[in-house]
């Protein structure tokens, strides 16, 4: 497609490649994966381009610095950097189903679509979102290595939870802007909070509903004598006195927000923790953050942003072949799965520069038809006798190019 072609002819120059034929692949390919109808694999591929199977499955082992790619594409053509307050980053994981006894990483993993464990991959994702629009982009997508601990573990025990710590620490430096990392429950971890308070970055997350918290003593009363914490949280009868009452949320009137600076002893800490009451089913979700100086209302708005990142992964899934790599490689599984997520950021940015609310699925028909159209005329100038005068942009083949998209 002439768009997607055209933000990728100004942005591969910008990044490190070491070699003209490695940006013509990648040219090649991010168009190509808008184009092909059915299952993003090796062999259909080839069947909508002149690059051969093996070609594809050689260049699937190239190095790439998706992060680098993905983070042009992110600042294409913006003007300035925005304000370190309007960019936060979030993490999450996604189960991918894949077969095969030789495929890597495959192990054990928690899928969300069917609530239990299954056989197959595990994918953990690093996007930015833009608060100012919620736009969330992904920046860095990494496969979970099998034989890995789900659980905490010790100090000196390398899981699952060092590995997603690894992948956080080695983006967060160049991301200066990024002050915030917002994920689930299950991220509410020491390892994790470590990791984040060494490079003066914060966590918000959900605790459980039943956390072992206590509330402060005012540093007047502890001037009077020893004790710091004024008794344990029960969150079976909460004394709401003792909380600070913030009112409704916005986007949500029918949840009232109570803050309070609570400490944990799990964690040896102390967070600023919101509690959202849901007037309709009498039940609440408590939030927590590692900056006890931020406002309630901005915690909560930021975690809200968090399932941005849950349409990275529907997206991804549904219209860019997440599931599909035919490799069980772990070099050129990792070259598909950022292949996809980063297909998706051109797809995203192709509607902010079209200011287009039409849908990357409308886009991907598109440019089949963009591309079976030009085929067809390029075949049309060869062999007919005829002195024809085709030219892509005349209105009628203009609208055989939107036939199946939303806009007809």
């Amino acid at each position: 497609m002439q768009s997607i072609h055209r933000i990728l002819s100004q942005i591969l120059p910008k990044i490190c490649l070491k070699h003209k034929w490695q940006a013509n692949f990648l040219l090649e390919l991010l168009n190509l994966v808008f184009c092909v109808q059915g299952r993003l694999n090796f062999i259909n591929m080839s069947r909508y381009s002149k690059l051969n199977e093996l070609t594809f499955r050689r260049n699937f082992s190239m190095y790439v610095d998706w992060v680098e790619l993905n983070l042009a594409i992110i600042h294409f053509n913006e003007a300035e950097i925005k304000p370190k307050d309007t960019i936060i980053g979030a993490v999450d994981c996604s189960f991918i189903s894949k077969s095969g006894t030789s495929t890597f990483g495959k192990d054990n993993f928690w899928s969300g679509v069917e609530s239990c464990n299954k056989k197959g991959l595990e994918v953990s994702l690093f996007s930015l979102i833009d608060t100012s629009n919620g736009q969330a982009w992904s920046l860095d997508i990494t496969q979970t290595p099998a034989n890995l601990s789900s659980k905490e573990g010790k100090p000196d025990e390398y899981t699952r939870m060092d590995f997603y710590a690894e992948q956080v620490s080695d983006l967060l430096p160049q991301l200066q802007n990024v002050e915030y990392l917002v994920a689930d429950g299950y991220y509410a971890k020491k390892k994790f909070m470590h990791c984040l308070t060494k490079m003066n970055k914060h966590l918000i997350t959900k605790f459980r509903p039943d956390a072992n918290l206590r509330y402060l003593l005012d540093e007047k009363e502890q001037a009077h004598g020893n004790k710091k914490y004024d008794g344990k949280v029960n969150w079976k009868n909460i004394q709401l006195d003792k909380w600070v009452g913030v009112g409704r949320d916005k986007k949500y009137p029918h949840l009232h927000i109570y803050t309070q600076v609570l400490n944990s002893p799990y964690f040896k800490r102390n967070f600023r923790v919101v509690m959202l009451y849901h007037t309709k089913t009498k039940k609440y979700v408590v939030l927590a953050s590692t900056d006890v100086n931020i406002s309630a209302r901005q915690m909560v708005f930021f975690y809200q942003l968090r399932f941005q990142i849950e349409f990275l992964f529907r997206d991804a899934k549904q219209l860019m072949g997440l599931n599909h790599c035919q490799a069980r490689d772990q070099h050129k599984l990792d070259f598909h799965f950022n292949m996809s997520m980063t297909a998706l950021n051109l797809a995203r940015l192709w509607q902010k520069q079209a200011d287009s609310n039409q849908s990357i699925n409308s886009l991907r028909r598109e440019a089949y038809n963009t591309k079976f159209t030009h085929l067809l005329l390029d075949k049309l100038k060869q062999n007919a006798d005829l002195d024809l005068i085709l030219d892509i942009n005349l209105p009628d083949i203009q609208e055989v190019i939107q036939l199946g998209t939303m806009n007809t």
